[in-house]
């Protein structure tokens, strides 16, 4: 899938079909999340997780996303400090033209 945060494809090619914009919003824990859950945990990348959860919003069908824009904020909580993310663009099918 390409990603691209311009409005624009790369010289030569063209959008064939445009979808529906989608939106995520995920929270990643960035606090020390002690010493059980960071054994558990420690191959897991919640920030590939969140953008493998926004591709699979876009349909099926599309190959790049554009226009993706991504906006970030922490927030303190008394179970810990966490990012969230949100992250908007426009599917699209797009090929040479």
């Amino acid at each position: 899938m390409l990603l691209l945060t311009t409005q624009t494809l790369p010289e030569g090619m063209i959008v064939k079909e445009a979808f529906s914009m989608i939106l995520a919003n995920k929270a990643i824990e960035i606090s020390n999340k002690g010493l059980i859950r960071g054994l558990l945990e420690r191959n897991r990348n919640e920030y590939n997780e969140a953008l493998d959860f926004f591709i699979g919003l876009a349909p099926q069908e599309a190959n790049a996303i554009i226009g993706m824009q991504v906006s970030s904020s922490t927030q303190h909580f008394s179970n810990g400090t966490f990012l969230y993310l949100t992250m908007v663009g426009t599917p699209v099918i797009y090929g040479e033209g």
